[in-house]
């Protein structure tokens, strides 16, 4: 269970923690991981929605449903000769990176990352219809007195403001007269507020949806507790730790179809606190990593990770030296950093250089962090969730 004061010490989120010296897995901060990805110069090589080169891959392209931070240092790992080889040809030092900036650069990628088709305005336009909204909504004038036509909405740059204006609909009761107390409004999936999206963008003539990034974790958390979501949000209704990871699109959705409650209860939100809010659902998704350590032991014996990381003589840092401070995001770290002398210290012993997948990242990392149990807990405070620099 979430206590309000675990909550507000979700700025210190442990309430998972499990037996055993504890490193914290770092949160990050989307907005903070944008400006990463330009200081650390990924945008010399990659560009993400548009923002960076306008010769490289996109990486939203590269990220496939369940992505997370071990399949990002996994991503980066296995391809990190190549972006050597690439960084030698560009100007300039390579940056420094650490754990927190990997943090926010994963959860930059991860809240612009759509896991859904790309939107088609025919069947939203069937949507539409189907569920009814265009009995009181029109497209430039509304067949309802006092239903603002869709023009007037301002909300069509992405679909958790759709969602967001929806819940704060204050005549909600009056439209909707026949549906009783908790339940649902006209369903909608992730999908469907994708496709519906188009098609009123384009029936409008309005540009592309703008990016929408997630606020501080703090602020939302605090938010959490201030506008009521805690009273129902606990014990077996509570959020954090659930299996289903969604994207910003699966929690537009989700705040949709949930339950009407009564009208006392409901808390407007404005835009800008359901940016917050949702920086605290985005981080609550990822507060622990799970892996195998037994599997994490075969793999750095397989790897061949024991031939400089348990002989004194090669200079690299100990198992033992890394137990209770090796995460993925460490990991992300520690190849960007030291990388290329691990290269040539895999090449003068002949060795492959190591490719990981699936969850081999998450077992090794279990491995290294020295815990015995299979699950690792996260912490936010507000030295690391804060959104300046």
């Amino acid at each position: 269970m979430l206590r309000t004061s675990g909550l507000i010490g979700f700025l210190a989120l442990s309430g998972l923690a499990v037996g055993g010296t504890t490193h914290h897995l770092v949160i990050g901060i989307a907005e903070r991981g944008r400006d990463s990805f330009r200081t650390l110069g990924c945008v010399n090589c990659h560009n993400v929605t548009g923002d960076g080169s306008p010769l490289g891959v996109d990486l939203l392209r590269m990220v496939e449903r369940g992505f997370t931070p071990d399949r990002m240092a996994a991503a980066l790992w296995n391809r990190a000769p190549a972006i050597w080889k690439m960084c030698e040809q560009k100007a300039g030092a390579r940056p420094v990176l650490t754990p927190q900036p990997a943090a926010d650069l994963f959860f930059y990628h991860f809240s612009l990352t759509d896991f859904e088709r790309p939107g088609a305005a025919r069947p939203g336009t069937r949507l539409f219809r189907s569920n009814r909204c265009a009995q009181c909504h029109g497209l430039e004038i509304s067949p309802s007195p006092g239903a603002p036509p869709v023009r007037e909405w301002h909300c069509l740059d992405h679909s958790i403001l759709l969602a967001q204006r929806m819940w704060s609909h204050q005549r909600l009761d009056k439209v909707l007269p026949s549906l009783p107390p908790r339940t649902l409004l006209p369903p909608l999936s992730a999908q469907d507020l994708t496709d519906m999206l188009v098609y009123l963008r384009s029936a409008l003539g309005q540009r592309n949806a703008a990016n929408f990034l997630p606020g501080s974790p703090v602020d939302g958390a605090k938010l959490f507790v201030n506008q009521g979501c805690f009273t129902c949000h606990q014990g077996n209704e509570s959020l954090e730790g659930r299996p289903t990871r969604y994207t910003l699109n699966g929690f537009a959705a989700a705040l949709w179809n949930h339950p009407r409650v009564a009208p006392a209860l409901i808390a407007p939100l404005s835009a800008e606190e359901l940016r917050r809010l949702a920086g605290y659902l985005v981080s609550i998704q990822f507060v622990s990593e799970r892996g195998d350590p037994k599997r994490g032991q075969t793999l750095f014996e397989k790897k061949r990770c024991v031939a400089c990381h348990e002989e004194p003589s090669r200079g690299a840092p100990s198992r033992s030296s890394m137990a209770g401070r090796m995460t993925s995001f460490d990991m992300a770290a520690a190849v960007w950093n030291h990388g290329p002398a691990m290269l040539e210290g895999t090449r003068r012993l002949n060795i492959s250089w190591p490719h990981f997948e699936n969850d081999d990242m998450a077992d090794l990392t279990a491995y290294l962090h020295g815990y015995e149990f299979k699950r690792r807990s996260a912490s936010i405070s507000p030295d690391n969730a804060s959104p300046s620099h």
